[in-house]
């Protein structure tokens, strides 16, 4: 295995469009700069591990994956992704979102 940049910054970039996320918004959530976050994309500049380690839980990929592009099945599981989407309410719809979930996993059973 080799670390490639360029290759890095493609699937990258191809997750972020995959989240509907532009390049300012995935700089802003990383608390990066935009010029920044685009160099990265671009493959002229690498990364620190804490870039990495943002990239990897704003675009719910593996390191493996955006380092190598090597699926590992570790990737960002569906129960963390829903705990990050109900992050960004308050706590009056986060309890109605979860009243929802059990509502509709009890008609499963």
């Amino acid at each position: 295995m080799k670390y490639n940049r360029v290759e890095a910054a493609r699937r990258i970039r191809k997750r972020r469009k995959e989240l509907g996320l532009t390049s300012a918004e995935v700089a802003n959530k990383i608390g990066r700069a935009n010029h920044y976050y685009g160099d990265i994309e671009r493959g002229t500049c690498g990364m620190s591990i804490d870039t990495l380690i943002e990239l990897t839980e704003i675009l719910e990929i593996s390191s493996d994956y955006i380092l190598f592009g090597k699926r590992t099945g570790n990737e960002i599981s569906n129960a963390a992704r829903a705990c990050r989407i109900l992050r960004q309410w308050d706590e009056r719809k986060q309890e109605r979102a979860v009243d929802l979930m059990k509502y509709y996993l009890e008609l499963d059973k």
